[in-house]
Order: C-alpha cells, then structure tokens, then sequence
C-alpha cells in the first residue's frame, strides 16, 4: 500500500526552530549589569544589527531512519533525529574576560532552561534535550574588547 505524497506527515523542523525563537525572545533580555548593551534574538544569523549580545537561532544537521518495517510511508514510518544549534555571542569593550564569560553563560543557561521548560517544544517534537555546548573566548578581531561565543546543540527527535 502507498500513501500519497500529500498524506505524509512532514518535518518537524520549522515548527520547533519557530517554538525556540518565540520562547527566547520571550524571555532574554538585556543585560542588567551593562545598562547600554542591548539584545538580539534572531533567527539564522544577524544582519547589519549586531549588538552587543546575540542569540542565534541556526543550523540544523537531521537525519533519517526507518522507525517501521511496513512500507507504508504513512504516518509513524520515519523516524527523524536533528541537532539545532544555538549560538550565544557576547562582546564587552575593555578586558573584562570574567563579566564577558559570565553574561554568555547566564544567557546559554537560559536557553537550556527554554528547552527545559517543555522536551516536546510545543509539541512539535517527540523529545528535545540540551546536548551539548562548545565555548570559545578571546579578544575580538580589533582588540579593543572581549569576546565570548557558545554554541548550543538540542537534541530533536520526531517519528512522523
């Protein structure tokens, strides 16, 4: 039995990245201890924007694989697995790598706590769990500041 192409369930990336993006840019704001620095929660990465502290919302690496041995292509048949990265960008003017690290940080502990807050992301997905996280510090390009990335993978698993 075939299942017309209309009738198979699709991704459910668009639907979780979009869940993320609201809930993050529901709960981050600015930082309190810098009252100049401003905020940006973005989907894919920044524009001609770029402030001081930037959540990014971006890549995803998905995979397929058979969740069922019947060949219908309907509906719990495929089971796919993705990692969507999220990426904390923090820059501060002047050599303060201590402050730097620890605004990265407490906006990293936040996404995690968004991803926390609900494992299926509004139902969009079977299950989403922080994973991993990766740190990279240093001088910016100019060396006029610091400057803190983090990058974020979640976990996403959807049998469609």
């Amino acid at each position: 039995m075939t299942t017309p192409i209309g009738a198979v369930p699709s991704s459910s990336i668009t639907a979780a990245r979009a869940w993320i993006l609201a809930h993050l840019q529901a709960v981050l704001t600015p930082d309190p201890a810098s009252p100049s620095s401003e905020l940006l929660v973005c989907d894919g990465g920044p524009g001609t924007y770029q402030p001081d502290d930037i959540v990014a919302v971006g890549e995803v690496h998905q995979t397929y694989a058979p969740e069922s041995g019947v060949g219908s292509g309907g509906a719990g048949w495929l089971r796919e697995e993705y990692q969507l990265h999220i990426t904390v960008d923090v820059y501060r003017g002047g050599d303060t790598p201590a402050a730097t690290f620890a605004r990265a940080r407490a906006l990293a502990d936040l996404v995690v706590a968004v991803v926390r807050s609900d494992p299926s992301l509004g139902g969009a997905v079977d299950r989403a769990r922080p994973a991993s996280a990766a740190h990279s510090s240093g001088w910016d390009e100019e060396h006029r500041g610091r400057h803190v990335e983090i990058d974020l993978t979640v976990d996403c698993l959807k049998t469609i």
